[in-house]
């Protein structure tokens, strides 16, 4: 029993031995999986430009260019204002064409270059405007302002001052503003010193009532210039101007009034030395009495009529020494004639007498 149940295990061990020694099947090849194209992810649009985005920043732009044209700083600052230019033109092209990415470029490289352009030349038109100012009041000094307008050369100043202080404070801007109104000011205070002068010399010669109307009326116009002054210098500087003007017209027409005077006292003269033939009497002091005669018509009919004045008052003087010497002349020879005819006369009589005595003789020898 023992020995059967062995072989039993012995076969079954051999059995079982063969069957791991024998080969499996091979498995069957798998079906190829197809793979699906992978498409690439869609590029990120590019955030939408509005039309009110590049409006705005277009009229930045251009608020700046104006500016910057404003000052002045396409001549001044010929190169960097190109550089700019450039840019706007650019932007404002596709701005036209609807180009907006390229609109937003262009226009926003432009407005900071317009940007610079404008603070940096604003200090350089700050210095030019003081310059300008300092040489209005140099101007001004030279019409004697610090004596005959001491209060509105304060005034001036004063502008002048904020000026500076404006351009300290590093407002270039302002600056500008105040230096020009400075310059302006002393331009009015130079014409306000001008009008002093010419208003004292038509009242030393009295010349106001011989131009009334205008005399007035530059009065008027030359009390504007204080009001005016410190809050509006360009109608301060115009009402200084037409009071020069109406000024001036005064006391050309008391000169031209004047020199008909004289000249008109001259032609009596002149007329009364040629009624008694000084021209021949007295040849050379006749001659120049009319040189200077001549001379005064020809100014005077230029319209100069202060040294036409002058000159006829001269010539005045000497037709006047002309017709006492002439006349001294022929005051003489007038004597001279009468002496003489007298003279004539008195021999006449003597031989008359002297007839008579040898007529009375000679009867008497008769007898």
């Amino acid at each position: 029993m023992t020995i059967r149940k062995l072989s039993i295990f012995g076969l079954a061990a051999l059995l079982l031995l063969g069957a791991c020694a024998t080969k499996p099947p091979a498995a069957p090849e798998p079906e190829p999986v197809a793979i699906a194209p992978v498409e690439p992810a869609p590029a990120p649009k590019a955030p939408e430009i509005s039309k009110e985005e590049l409006d705005a920043l277009h009229g930045r732009v251009l608020a700046l260019r104006k500016e910057a044209f404003g000052l002045g700083l396409k001549d001044l600052m010929a190169a960097e204002y190109s550089v700019a230019e450039t840019r706007y033109v650019a932007g404002k092209t596709a701005l036209d064409a609807d180009d907006r990415p390229t609109a937003r470029t262009e226009l926003g490289a432009a407005e900071p270059l317009f940007a610079d352009l404008v603070a940096k030349g604003a200090v350089k038109v700050a210095g030019m405007r003081k310059a300008d100012a300092s040489a209005a009041r140099d101007r001004a000094m030279k019409e004697d302002a610090g004596n005959l307008s001491a209060d509105s050369l304060a005034v001036a100043d004063a502008l002048l001052a904020a000026g500076n202080t404006a351009l300290a404070a590093g407002d270039a801007k302002a600056a500008i503003a105040a230096y020009t109104n400075a310059a302006t000011a002393f331009d009015a205070v130079e014409k306000r010193s001008t009008v002093v002068t010419v208003r004292n010399r038509v009242d030393e010669l009295l010349f106001g009532p011989m131009d009334s109307g205008n005399y007035e009326l530059a009065g008027r116009k030359f009390a504007a210039v204080d009001t005016l002054l410190a809050t509006d210098p360009d109608a301060a500087g115009d009402s200084a101007a037409e009071a020069l003007l109406r000024y001036r017209l005064v006391l050309a027409k008391g000169w031209e009034l004047v020199a008909g005077g004289k000249r008109d006292d001259a032609q009596r003269y002149k007329t009364d030395s040629e009624g008694i033939k000084a021209q021949v009497a007295v040849k050379g002091a006749y001659a120049e009495a009319k040189a200077v005669w001549d001379t005064a018509a020809a100014a005077y009919a230029s319209g100069n009529h202060e040294a036409a004045a002058a000159l006829f008052e001269q010539a005045r003087s000497l037709f006047m020494t002309v017709y006492e010497e002439a006349a001294a002349k022929r005051s003489a020879a007038q004597e001279a004639i009468a002496a003489a005819a007298a003279k004539n006369q008195e021999s006449e009589t003597i031989a008359m007498q002297g007839d008579v005595t040898i007529e009375a003789s000679a009867a008497s020898g008769k007898e």
